[in-house]
Formats: structure tokens, C-alpha cells, sequence
């Protein structure tokens, strides 16, 4: 579960902590050790409420947690996922160095017109189910919405940005055999890599956890849309 949705992909092996991003427009942005922070969600309750609202244990914004994607985790699912945080062993990551965010990314979360903000809430209205559905494609669904649309957009229609991951209709243009391929192992359609390698690195590292019916519902549903 926590290798599907990318927890220690961000966070790094075993929620050890990692550099997620580091550029001149955003300044160093880390993820933490949540070997370190996991006191600070001491509770399921304080968990659901970061993932399914964004809400952090003293206010500040969950700087690149696709809040959008984990609205719609089931509360079966948060479940799982606090039992995996509180089964991590505890590791120092002395080599982990301390975020510093760019003095343009600080002004515009301070002042609320960074156009990211949005991303870490929910949906209003929004209700998270209490367990991930068993209908194929609703099961397809809600993996697309919890898996795959923090890269091919909330509504898994891209997010427009030149060189982004394309809408999720390219789907489609897989069969079968050829999409499991891809989940399993990252080779593209027109075998290899995929152009810039994000999809196949993602794909190689979380989604060889999903289960064969898994993935078959995820293309039953991509292909219904």
C-alpha cells in the first residue's frame, strides 16, 4: 500500500527521508525521516486528517503531498498505512540535509497565491470511502484517482504543462498484456523507456505492488472513460 501510493518514494527507503526537489525557483525541499515524525501523527485520526485534508500537526502547507490524490483514500487503506509508519524501524539519517525553501516559494505560500495551494486540499464535499470498492471498475476507479492522477492530473485528463505526463486516454492504445507490461515493469509501448524515464522508474519501483486484478481493473476502467 505505502509502495503503491509512493510513501517511500518521496520519503525514501524505509521512510528514511530524502531530497525530493532541489532547483533555484523552489529552493531545497526535503521529505522528511517520518521515522522522526511519525510522534508528531501519534494517532490514525491525525494521519487521516493530513491525508484526506492537508491538515499538518501545527498548520504549515504539506509541501508537494499530493493531498488531491490521497483525498480518496479509503479509511481502510489509512488504516494500513499507519500500521506500516508505526512498523518502521527507527533510522538516523544523518545524511539528510535540512530543507531551505527559496525565498520565492516562502512569499507566495505566505501570502496564499502560490497556484500549488489548491493542490493540498481536498475537494470540498469530498467523503473518503470506508474501503477501497470491490466493483471491477470502481475498483479501477479508485486506483486511478489514488495512484496514478498526482502525474496525469486530478482528473487524469493531464495537467496541460508542456513535456507534463499525458492524459490517461493513452491508455487505450495498450492491450492487455502490453499495459500489465508497463505496470509491472516499466517498458512503454514502443518498448524501452518511456521519454523523459519518470514512468518507467515509477512503475519499476511502486506499481509491481499491485495485483494482477489490480491492474487489470485500473485498465478496465481507463479503457471505459
Amino acid at each position: 500500500m505505502a509502495r503503491r501510493v509512493g510513501c517511500d518514494g518521496c520519503h525514501g527507503a524505509g521512510g528514511s527521508g530524502k531530497v525530493f526537489m532541489e532547483d533555484t525557483q523552489q529552493g531545497r525541499i526535503v521529505a522528511p525521516n517520518l521515522t522522526q515524525r511519525r510522534t508528531l501523527y501519534p494517532d490514525r485520526a491525525s494521519l487521516a486528517a493530513l491525508l484526506h485534508e492537508g491538515r499538518t500537526h501545527d498548520g504549515h502547507a504539506p509541501w508537494g503531498m499530493p493531498i488531491q490524490s490521497f483525498q480518496h483514500l479509503s479509511q481502510r487503506e489509512v488504516r494500513d498505512l499507519d500500521a506500516w509508519l508505526r512498523a518502521l524501524p527507527a533510522v538516523e539519517n544523518t545524511a539528510l540535509p535540512p530543507g531551505q525553501w527559496s525565498a520565492e516559494l516562502t512569499k507566495l505560500i505566505s501570502d496564499g497565491t502560490h497556484p500549488w495551494l489548491a493542490d493540498l486540499k481536498p475537494t470540498p464535499g469530498n467523503t473518503p470511502p470506508q474501503a477501497p470498492p470491490i466493483e471491477p471498475l470502481a475498483l479501477g476507479r479508485h486506483l486511478a484517482l489514488t495512484t496514478c492522477s498526482e502525474c496525469h492530473g486530478w482528473d487524469l485528463d493531464g495537467f496541460g504543462d508542456p513535456g507534463a505526463p499525458p492524459p490517461l486516454a493513452i491508455a487505450k492504445a495498450y492491450t492487455d498484456e502490453q499495459f500489465a507490461r508497463l505496470m509491472r515493469t516499466g517498458e512503454v509501448l514502443s518498448g524501452g523507456k518511456s521519454a523523459s524515464g519518470l514512468m518507467s522508474g515509477v512503475a519499476a519501483y511502486r506499481f509491481n505492488a499491485m495485483t494482477d486484478a489490480e491492474i487489470q481493473a485500473l485498465k478496465d476502467y481507463l479503457d471505459s472513460r
